[in-house]
C-alpha cells in the first residue's frame, strides 16, 4: 500500500476532489484531482485489506469526492459500491473501452456532469 505522491495542501473549501480508481492485476490504482491538477496517485493490494485501507485512504478526504471506477468485472463492481456507500459521494462507472489508467478516470470525474 503506498501513496506516492500527495500534495502538501489539499483542496480548500467544498472544492471536491476527483478520483479515479482501476483495479490492475494484484493492485488497485489511484489518482487523485483536486482544482484541474492531480494531487496524489498510489496503490494498494487487491485484496480484502487493500480494500480496506483504500476505504481508509477515501475517508480521510475533507472534501466531497467524486469517483470515477472502471468496471472490469465482478470485483471491479464490487469496489465501486464498496467505495460509493458513504453520503455525499458520486460514483460514475466507467467502460474500461473507455479508459482505464486511475489518472484518466481522475479526469473523467472531473468533466462527468
Amino acid at each position: 500500500m503506498s501513496i506516492i505522491r500527495q500534495e502538501e495542501e489539499p483542496p480548500a473549501g467544498n472544492d471536491k476532489v476527483c478520483i479515479g480508481i482501476a483495479l490492475d492485476g494484484e493492485d488497485i490504482r489511484v489518482a487523485a484531482r483536486a482544482e484541474g491538477r492531480e494531487i496524489a496517485q498510489g496503490s494498494f493490494p487487491a485484496s480484502p485489506v487493500g480494500t480496506a485501507a483504500l476505504l481508509c485512504y477515501l475517508a480521510d478526504w475533507q472534501a466531497p469526492l467524486r469517483l470515477a471506477v472502471a468496471t472490469a468485472g465482478a470485483a471491479a463492481l464490487g469496489l465501486a459500491l464498496a467505495v460509493g456507500a458513504p453520503h455525499g459521494r458520486e460514483v460514475f462507472l466507467v467502460s474500461t473501452q473507455t479508459v482505464h489508467a486511475a489518472s484518466d478516470l481522475a479526469r473523467y470525474a472531473e468533466r462527468a456532469i
